[in-house]
């Protein structure tokens, strides 16, 4: 099965920044390009589902994107970004995100199925890890992502 990993669009950052902070109009573009890329057929045809983050930014990426492809949306904490503030460790992060990537690979098991992964920049790192087969660890780097950018994993 497949996995396309979507950074949320571009962001407007309020001060001080909130999970609740819409996108900016080059973020609606960008969401709108991606959701045009992926209505591709080939593509199409396989996405099951979109997972996304509770977050604002993440949420109207998804449906931004659903537009095109009219999957059932799915909301997971798990799929958050790593806040320092809420005394999660680096290391913490990593493992609640790999048990959601876990989860979501154990549903749709098919090798044609595709699913999207709208999220935070930073939690690319364990999609990283999943492929490669590592451990959360303290040397995993803290990764960014621009926005909207679509990244396809295959896991088996």
């Amino acid at each position: 099965m497949k996995i396309i990993y979507v950074h949320h669009g571009n962001r407007a950052i309020s001060n001080p920044p909130k999970q609740t902070d819409d996108l900016t109009e080059l973020g609606y573009k960008d969401c709108a390009l991606v959701a045009e890329m992926l209505s591709n057929e080939k593509i199409k045809n396989n996405i099951k589902k979109i997972y996304t983050s509770p977050f604002f930014r993440c949420k109207k990426t998804a449906e931004i994107i659903n537009e095109k492809l009219g999957v059932q949306i799915v909301e997971d904490e798990r799929l958050n970004e790593f806040v320092s503030t809420e005394n999660e460790t680096w290391v913490e992060a990593q493992t609640r995100i790999l048990s959601c990537i876990d989860d979501i690979v154990k549903k749709h098991n098919n090798k044609n199925d595709i699913v999207l992964c709208v999220t935070s920049g930073v939690n690319i790192a364990a999609f990283i890890l999943k492929a490669f087969g590592i451990l959360p660890n303290n040397n995993v780097p803290f990764l960014g992502v621009p926005s909207c950018s679509p990244i396809m994993f295959e896991y088996k």
